[in-house]
């Protein structure tokens, strides 16, 4: 059986970063599974419905990104079935700055060789 081709163009690094979150302030927390520089999937059960707006501030050692997303997908299981299932959501970046891609860049190439 042929394997499925793969509908992302955009390569994502598999790392964990905290991220906070909200539709009006930044008041909730969660952890990436993986990001891009156009997107990143946010591993939490508090998760808002496809199409929602929210604020995003990705917290790395050095520096924190504030931007605007939109809610692609989202997916929630019941807690103790979490870390099995998986449950979050999927955003994709309303207008990334220029400086966020140019970090993310530099970013994703020196997380491949640490």
């Amino acid at each position: 059986m042929p394997e499925k081709a793969e509908k992302r163009n955009i390569k994502r690094a598999k790392r964990r970063v905290m991220v906070r979150y909200g539709t009006r302030t930044a008041d909730k927390t969660a952890f990436t599974k993986n990001l891009s520089e156009t997107g990143m999937f946010l591993q939490t059960n508090n998760v808002f419905k496809p199409g929602t707006t929210i604020q995003v501030q990705a917290e790395f050692p050095d520096r924190t990104f504030s931007m605007w997303a939109r809610v692609v997908w989202a997916k929630k299981v019941p807690p103790q079935l979490a870390h099995i299932l998986g449950s979050g959501m999927g955003i994709c970046f309303i207008d990334p700055a220029p400086e966020w891609v140019r970090y993310y860049e530099q970013w994703s190439k020196d997380s491949i060789l640490s």
